[in-house]
């Protein structure tokens, strides 16, 4: 508990720091950027370094201005999300997959319940209504993709099957891999090798999760680029090759996929006794691959918008 309480006074001490560097002297509020006919003020960024670094306490240890502008890139996304869902006429999110949604915030943060996530949110100036309109923004853009995807997805079940049958284990053992991802592309004016460089330095200044704020273009940056425990049925033999040749703690090569470049955490690595269930793990596997292909074509879509979408700072 002293630990939190001083964490706290060192991080109310950095906000304020912080914020006199943003708010000037002559204004209290003014516009940062604007994307299309929607703005970033000063204020904005204040309250999404402030939601960010909820998620991921460790931005807390980056410099200012890379704190400003990752606040701002967010930002801007956020934005070019928002107008393309407003271009649509269904806006309504389904209760239970927002409830589930704001479970899994807080759990990934280790919070028990709803009741401390809402207090944890106090302490750094966030309402949990906001936070609720966030994740709203991602609900309604997630069906867009969807909706405007699923024609394309091609799940293979015969290849599915003949995976699970090829990793079959007469003992009723399965090996999981806690994994975290830097997922990032480059631009025409970028070179790979020194944007690779970058990151990987950026790893070993600052930490994983916190080059995962600012480079990844995954879902998961947010969180630190946590995927969460994958079983070796869900990777690809290329994937699967690569974490098996690394050590609890260290970080996979730079690998190309379909949706930019991949660079992976092995956070840790457990083997669990299962029931076997063909049916189930079959299952799973659809969901896992249908998942995998969407957030290509949200990578690829979002892309799209926002070469088209006029971004201008002030």
């Amino acid at each position: 508990m002293k630990k939190i309480k001083v964490f706290l006074i060192i991080f109310i001490f950095n906000f304020l720091f912080l914020s006199n560097n943003i708010l000037n002297a002559s204004s209290n509020f003014y516009i940062v950027a604007k994307v299309d006919n929607e703005i970033i003020t000063n204020v904005d960024i204040i309250n999404e370094i402030n939601y960010l670094t909820a998620l991921n306490n460790d931005l807390k240890n980056i410099d200012k201005n890379s704190l400003v502008n990752l606040a701002k890139n967010s930002l801007i996304r956020e934005k070019i999300q928002k107008n393309e869902i407003n271009k649509n006429s269904s806006n309504k999110v389904d209760d239970k997959i927002l409830k589930n949604l704001i479970e899994n915030y807080y759990k990934r943060i280790n919070l028990k319940n709803l009741n401390e996530f809402e207090k944890y949110l106090s302490t750094y100036n966030i309402n949990l209504n906001d936070v609720k309109e966030k994740i709203k923004i991602e609900i309604l853009w997630n069906q867009i993709v969807f909706f405007k995807y699923n024609n394309l997805l091609n799940i293979n079940i015969d290849e599915l099957k003949k995976k699970i049958d090829k990793n079959k284990n007469k003992n009723n053992e399965i090996t999981k891999y806690l994994l975290s991802e830097i997922l990032f592309s480059i631009n025409s004016e970028e070179n790979f090798e020194k944007k690779d460089n970058e990151i990987k330095k950026k790893i070993m200044e600052n930490g994983f999760k916190t080059a995962a704020n600012i480079y990844s273009i995954s879902s998961t940056a947010k969180f630190g680029g946590r995927i969460g425990l994958m079983d070796e049925k869900q990777l690809s033999p290329r994937i699967l090759k690569e974490i098996k040749q690394i050590k609890v703690g260290e970080i996979t090569n730079t690998l190309d996929v379909p949706s930019g470049f991949l660079i992976l955490k092995l956070e840790d690595k457990i083997v669990e006794k299962f029931e076997k269930d063909l049916k189930k793990e079959l299952e799973n596997l659809v969901r896992f691959e249908t998942d995998r292909q969407l957030n290509q074509f949200s990578i690829i879509y979002f892309n799209k918008l926002k070469l088209n979408s006029k971004i201008t700072y002030e």
